[in-house]
């Protein structure tokens, strides 16, 4: 008789002192019945550990994004890529990775045990807005289906890939220079989102936000992050730029928010 298919590992990425969130996330996997381990994030919430600043790019972040990324960033941004690194070394087929705030559904836990992550090299769980495929997608459950990306969803907190999309990623990130979601374009992976989300976001003032705190020690309140945008009009001539426009053509926007 063969032996059952190898469950893909989950990992929690959470910092060690985020004793209340690893209670909270612990909690809800352990009440679904679903096997974990936690990756200890790297701390960047004053300053990135010196060891790191060898694997970033901040000049090269700064000129992506039209401002400097934070070192919280940066920390969460290498934080995932120690997943990958995991995922390569070990030789593992793929992983389920969460973030440490994020909110469990019953259809996670029968996506998971359903071998649901096998369906694609990318899918990911929650976004707060995205554009995906015209077309009814392919179903997953019968609830939930995959609908494929038309380019890189707004938001994540928790994602399954392949160890080839963990290859596309770790190389996308050498140097590092952008944040955790997402530092290459998923979509060349062939990207899917499930909908509607099967995990959800806390929304915003109901969960401690270490990113957010360390964008507050970089940038005033009244900081505009879009004027860097206008000086990167050139971008639209070129090849890329239009093969954007194609897949917006033939794409739709969804805007699950935090609570979809």
């Amino acid at each position: 008789m063969p032996s059952p298919p190898f469950h893909w590992p989950i990992f929690v990425v959470s910092l060690e002192i985020a004793t209340q969130r690893r209670s909270e996330i612990a909690a809800q996997l352990q009440d679904a019945g679903l096997a974990f381990s936690f990756v200890d994030a790297i701390d960047g919430r004053t300053t990135l550990p010196a060891e790191w600043e060898s694997r970033i790019d901040r000049d090269g972040a700064a000129r992506h994004y039209g401002y400097p990324m934070s070192d919280s960033e940066f920390a969460c941004a290498l934080s995932h890529q120690l997943v990958y690194a995991r995922i390569l070394d070990e030789g593992l087929p793929g992983a389920v990775v969460l973030e440490d705030d994020a909110i469990l559904t019953s259809e996670f836990a029968a996506f998971y045990r359903s071998g649901g992550y096998r369906a694609a090299d990318f899918i990911q769980f929650f976004c707060f807005t995205a554009r995906i495929y015209r077309g009814p997608g392919r179903e997953i459950l019968p609830t939930v289906r995959l609908a494929r990306l038309a380019e890189n969803a707004f938001m994540n907190v928790g994602y399954c890939l392949s160890a080839r999309a963990a290859r596309h990623l770790a190389a996308a990130s050498h140097p590092l220079r952008a944040r955790a979601d997402w530092p290459a374009d998923m979509t060349q992976v062939g990207a899917r989102l499930t909908v509607p989300s099967i995990i959800r976001h806390p929304p915003p003032g109901q969960s401690h936000s270490y990113i957010q705190e360390g964008r507050e020690q970089v940038f005033p309140p009244s900081f505009d992050f879009n004027a860097g945008h206008g000086s990167r009009w050139r971008r639209i001539f070129t090849a890329t730029a239009w093969t954007r426009q194609l897949r917006r053509r033939l794409s739709r926007q969804i805007d699950p928010g935090f609570q979809a």
